[in-house]
């Protein structure tokens, strides 16, 4: 039986300390199969242990879902279909960047609107140890550190992107939202950042007209897609990649109780921040025809205690060839 109303409520009061910030955020949570699920998921977020949770260290733990079966995660979708969908997480995130722009990238009450001005720059000095720790991936394995040309995706309104910016001699920072970027300018001009520039796309295909990169990252981004368009993104940006390329991408791989067909979500309503997995075999055949290898994959915490989330580094083999224009 799945949680009610109050259970959610409650748990915003009790763990997080405070109201839920909507109905619609309540209704988000009422698919999770119980209480002790409901409590992991608010125990890993991101507002708990940036707020609440300081000082004290809770760890998912390893292990989960081994008894699982199967995975009802189906990826079949016409070429419509997929724009369609595209065209649904576009249209509400562009409602967040004319809104909560900052608190939709970091869910802390400390940068709503109201509250941003007196917190906006540890807003971004968060993305530094961010960006420290996708490198830290790179340089566990020895890898080149030099970089010439490296892609955000899901850039939102920068916080990734500038921390980056110190690390390679150009920085493309993607997004579907205009109101998010439009600050993401805004602040690269405050700070001087003058190796950066921000790229809307409307579509999974317009990632084929930037070039081809040499590093690309992306975190706690493709989670709130659909997983056919979360397929579609990933192969985009492996196929992105310039050989020797490394891509640093975090995404859900299991979440409790998910089934997912394109037609069936397509004719109901949706969370307007919605949390989706794509399965392991199906990430792992994308970087195999994408001609890239693994380089290292780690079990985090960025989804929540109701999912199992990786971030996942590949590398492009030399003789592979980018399939887009340098």
């Amino acid at each position: 039986m799945a949680v009610t109303r109050e259970q959610v409520v409650d748990a915003y009061r009790l763990i997080l300390g405070r109201e839920p910030e909507s109905e619609a955020v309540i209704e988000s949570f009422l698919h999770v199969t119980d209480w002790r699920q409901l409590r992991e998921i608010f125990l890993g977020s991101q507002e708990f242990a940036q707020t609440v949770g300081a000082g004290y260290s809770h760890a998912l733990p390893v292990g989960r879902y081994l008894d699982v079966r199967g995975v009802e995660v189906d990826l079949r979708c016409s070429d419509a279909q997929l724009q369609q969908m595209f065209d649904r997480i576009g249209a509400e995130w562009k409602k967040f960047g004319e809104t909560e722009p900052h608190w939709s990238v970091l869910v802390s009450d400390d940068f709503r609107q109201e509250n941003l001005a007196a917190n906006i720059d540890r807003f971004y000095a968060s993305g530094k140890p961010d960006i420290d720790i996708h490198l830290n991936f790179l340089r566990r394995s020895a890898l080149p550190m030099s970089f010439r040309r490296a892609m955000d995706f899901g850039c939102g309104v920068g916080r990734l992107t500038l921390a980056l910016a110190e690390h390679v001699e150009e920085v493309v920072g993607v997004d579907i939202s205009p109101p998010h970027l439009a600050l993401a300018r805004e602040r690269a001009d405050a700070v001087g950042a003058g190796n950066v520039t921000f790229e809307v796309i409307e579509s999974v295909a317009d990632l084929g007209r930037f070039g081809a990169f040499d590093l690309i990252i992306s975190r706690i981004v493709l989670q709130h897609n659909p997983p056919p368009v979360i397929a579609a993104i990933y192969r985009r940006l492996l196929d992105a990649l310039a050989p020797g390329g490394s891509a640093i991408v975090q995404m859900p791989t299991y979440i409790a109780g998910q089934s997912f067909a394109a037609d069936s979500y397509l004719t109901s309503d949706q969370p307007s921040m919605e949390m989706n997995a794509l399965p392991q075999a199906d990430i792992f055949r994308i970087i195999d025809s994408a001609g890239c290898v693994p380089v290292e994959i780690r079990e985090d915490g960025a989804a929540g205690g109701g999912a199992i989330s990786h971030t996942i580094a590949v590398r492009k083999r030399e003789g592979h060839q980018s399939s887009v224009r340098a």
